[in-house]
């Protein structure tokens, strides 16, 4: 089978070019992103601007994959405020021209097209599928955009997509403009002497963390198993104050930081708890988490110690 990977290089992307190598030892992989080079030498690597139409659809016609895992996105909240219309170029623009490209090749392939939790809005309860969505960025617009293509493209187009909603997902490796691995690179720096505090934004925050290595696993067993046009939450289930998982990593690290509220880091329209409901995952597809967030921080910590 032949896998296409958008976004290789990003955090996701390596993480699930490992699994495939592990899980699926004849797979054939290849993996498609705007850097110049990819970080995994064992995979058939393209070098594209995903927004280049022509060039995607060069792309498909030339690989013609079994199945597409669409990870390609600009990520941030944040920025999203910043740029909207960057937003709306890298992550809705970019996955229509992926599945325009499989439609108008006629290509027979599976699309995982990758949602978030953004798309919720506010619920004072875990999130389910079927819940009413009230998007309160432009980065989770954007999210919700992709996915009313992918619905559209199903119902009439036939082409063959399943998607995710996933919330926060962490682990080994993951770059420090991410909360929890800035926590984690702060506070090794203040054992060690080399800082005094630790900087931060709103850490009374509720968020749902789950282990990058259960996110690719649960992507995988969509992927092969999920049903199409359907959605499915990625999550832990657990929510957990940002404020807590300081006190968890300062724990292991024994230290008592202090901790100054940086307002560049405060964002407009906080949602002040996000927990999803993993039920129907683990119902229909059978994905059962692995990892647990203890033993995750901790090996965040051991990486950077």
């Amino acid at each position: 089978m032949k896998y296409l990977i958008t976004g290789s290089n990003g955090f996701v992307g390596r993480y699930f070019i490992e699994y495939l190598k592990n899980n699926e030892k004849e797979a054939v992989i290849y993996g498609a992103d705007i850097s110049e080079n990819s970080l995994n030498p064992d995979i058939t690597y393209i070098q594209i601007d995903l927004n280049d139409r022509f060039a995607v659809y060069r792309m498909l016609e030339k690989i013609k994959p079994d199945y597409i895992i669409h990870l390609a996105a600009m990520s941030s909240v944040a920025q999203s405020w910043q740029d909207p219309a960057k937003c709306f170029l890298h992550n809705t623009s970019v996955f229509l021209n992926i599945a325009d490209g499989v439609r108008e090749l006629d290509i027979k392939c599976r699309i995982l097209s990758v949602g978030s939790s953004e798309e919720y809005g506010i619920y004072d309860e875990p999130m389910k599928e079927n819940f009413v969505l009230h998007p309160k960025s432009p980065y989770s617009v954007a999210r919700l955009s992709q996915e009313y293509l992918s619905k559209l493209y199903v119902d009439y187009f036939n082409l063959d997509i399943v998607m995710t909603r996933s919330f926060n997902h962490i682990g080994p490796r993951q770059n420090l403009k991410f909360v929890i691995p800035s926590f984690v690179h702060q506070l090794v720096k203040i054992s060690k002497g080399k800082q005094k505090d630790i900087k931060v934004g709103n850490i009374d925050v509720v968020r749902d963390f789950l282990d990058v290595r259960d996110v690719v696993n649960a992507y995988y067993k969509i992927l092969k198993n999920g049903k199409t046009r359907e959605v499915y939450n990625v999550c832990s289930g657990k929510g957990v104050r940002l404020r807590d998982i300081i006190e968890m990593i300062s724990a292991k690290l024994n230290i008592t930081p202090k901790i100054i509220v940086d307002n560049n880091r405060l964002r407009a329209n906080e949602i002040m708890s996000v927990i999803g409901d993993n039920s129907k995952l683990k119902t229909e597809i059978g994905w059962e988490p692995k990892y647990d967030l203890q033993t995750t921080l901790k090996e965040m910590i051991l990486e950077i110690i």
